[in-house]
């Protein structure tokens, strides 16, 4: 079994990343933050591969890894970046770049290709998409290689413990993009207590947060409680009650019967409620915890692992979000003095009667906050980048192994959805945090992701798309590319039956003032528009046509055709 060594700042990002190349076969030897961490970590254990991010913690390059482990009998480095247009890999020590975001499949596939470029020295066809190759390893590395087992992994369950398996796979998905949107720290407190007592089927549970001060633990929200409990009952971080035993110990703490139980006291709000079992995790396990998720039962229950580890796993997204807040108040927050340095230079610039070198050194006093604040938003795309792939690599696993159809296309349309994200940010933050962006290019992306996304080794559709230079404001551009999403997943979905044919996508007009226009067609069986749900098909794409203040015609005949028109705004005058 070949070892492999993580380089990923994001450590919930690192440990998907772990769980995916065990799956796949391979022994995981440490995960490392920092270059000299990595550095460390490749000496210690001397790994056969590694996965480095290029964007480390404290501003580190993952490139400057792969310099210092290019050393005889070194690793095959694998990159995965969400950054390759604003970092040159060139001329970097490594084999190979993965662009994000990917498939977890993908992932493993790209490591077998980089485990064949240093036997063979070169890889085999096809390469999944977003793979790079970037140089030949020395003989030296080849040798290197050692003959790897592989792992294969069965479970049988009855039919109720899938079906409860399948809403817990739905329910941590479903949380986990809305998490990524919602920027209000409350409502994905309050929004995670409401789906983990809907998904355990109990009227209680309660997120308990840590107050250091106190060494004490605050009812921050929940769902099931009287008024008076949220925002006001405490009890003390000590192993005197459930809450308390698990902050302490950091380990789950399962009470089947309170009423029985001699290892700590039965809370008094517990008993009013009629509470009579609980489960408790800890939210967060790096440095301090953020505090404790319990569900409460008012009937006795025995919870088993398979019951923990979906609660622990859903306390470990709640503790990203809560870290992924933290770090956009912070950066907010930084943003605004700057912006503030900013206006305070500029009105020094116009208001003051200075000479030539004064002004000269104002100038570039104030370029120099310009480039701070470009960095900033580099940044802010760097952890954005990163929560989207994260989302969207959990959902494509949850995708793999979902049972049924309706699970597989629930799962499928949140993943579309969480992709044309990313495709906005690629385009836009990339760009400097700009209000506007080429459609046409965004649109030329996203189809080639939908492909990847929406291939399959049984499938021969070919989707095609021809694009101009359009430039639309962000909610245009996003709104436009759910739509086309929708249509692209209902071809692939309904009107190849056979799994063969063509998709093709055109985008025209355009000029400022006027209106752009999509043709969508296919040539598959057709179909007839059934009711007209807003939420989606092809009711939701009229709709988000509506919200832009364009039009969607349709017509079937032998296939689909699909005219969407969109107003385009003028240009504004210099």
């Amino acid at each position: 079994m070949l070892k492999v060594m993580i380089a990923e700042d994001d450590l919930f990002m690192a440990d998907m990343l772990e769980d995916v190349l065990i799956g796949g076969g391979y022994d995981v030897c440490g995960i490392a933050r920092t270059v000299s961490e990595a550095i460390e970590l490749g000496e210690r254990h001397k790994p056969d591969l590694a996965v480095l991010d290029v964007r480390l913690a404290d501003g580190d390059l993952g490139t400057d890894i792969g310099a210092r482990l290019n050393r005889v009998g070194g690793p095959g480095i694998l990159y995965a970046t969400g950054n390759l247009g604003q970092i040159d890999l060139g001329h970097a020590n490594g084999t190979a770049c993965l662009v994000k975001p990917y498939r977890p499949a993908d992932l493993i596939r790209a490591l077998k290709i980089v485990e064949q470029i240093l036997s063979t020295g070169h890889g085999s066809q096809p390469f999944p998409k977003g793979f790079y190759v970037l140089e030949q390893p020395s003989i030296d590395a080849q040798s290197k290689l050692s003959a790897g087992g592989s792992a294969s992994m069965s479970a049988s369950r009855e039919p109720a413990e899938i079906r409860q398996l399948r809403r817990h796979q739905a329910a941590l998905a479903g949380f986990g993009s809305f998490a990524l949107g919602e920027g209000d720290l409350g409502k994905v407190l309050t929004e995670a207590a409401r789906v983990c007592a809907a998904s355990f089927e109990v009227p209680f549970c309660t997120v308990w947060r840590y107050r250091s001060e106190q060494n004490d633990l605050f009812v921050e929200a929940g769902v099931g409680w009287r008024q008076g409990v949220i925002g006001h009952v405490v009890s003390r971080a000590d192993a005197g009650s459930p809450q308390g035993r698990a902050f302490v110990s950091r380990e789950s703490v399962i009470r089947g019967d309170l009423r029985e139980d001699a290892r700590s006291v039965r809370p008094a709000f517990h008993a009013d409620h009629g509470i009579i079992s609980t489960v408790d995790v800890i939210i967060g396990k790096q440095g301090v915890p953020y505090g404790v998720l319990e569900i409460g039962n008012l009937v006795q229950h025995d919870y088993d692992h398979h019951d923990i580890d979906f609660l622990t796993g859903f306390a470990n997204v709640l503790a990203e979000a809560v870290s992924a807040s933290e770090r956009r108040i912070a950066m907010q927050s930084s943003v605004d003095r700057m912006e503030g340095m900013i206006a305070d230079r500029d009105r020094l610039l116009a208001e003051t009667n200075v000479v030539l070198g004064e002004k000269s050194a104002l100038l570039i006093e104030k370029n120099r906050l310009l480039d701070e604040r470009t960095n900033l938003a580099q940044e802010l795309q760097h952890e954005v980048r990163n929560n989207l792939q994260l989302v969207y690599g959990m959902l494509i696993m949850q995708l793999e192994n979902a049972a049924g159809a309706l699970g597989r296309q629930g799962i499928g349309a949140i993943a579309r959805r969480v992709m044309t994200l990313a495709q906005v940010f690629d385009h836009l933050l990339g760009a400097g945090l700009n209000r506007t962006a080429d459609f046409g290019g965004y649109l030329s992306s996203l189809c080639s992701s939908l492909e990847n996304l929406q291939s399959d080794q049984n499938s021969t559709v070919a989707l095609t798309c021809h694009s101009k230079l359009v430039i639309l404001d962000l909610d245009t551009v996003t709104t436009l590319g759910l739509a086309i999403s929708e249509l692209i997943s209902n071809s692939y979905d309904h009107v190849f039956p056979g799994g063969t044919g063509t998709i093709t996508v055109t985008l025209s007009g355009g000029e400022p003032g006027s209106d752009g226009t999509i043709i969508f067609v296919d040539d598959g069986v057709g179909f007839t528009e059934v009711g007209d749900s807003k939420r989606h098909g092809l009711g939701l794409v009229k709709r988000l046509m509506q919200q832009i203040n364009g039009s969607a015609v349709f017509r079937s005949d032998h296939g689909a055709e699909w005219t969407l028109r969109f107003p385009v705004p003028a240009a504004p005058r210099g």
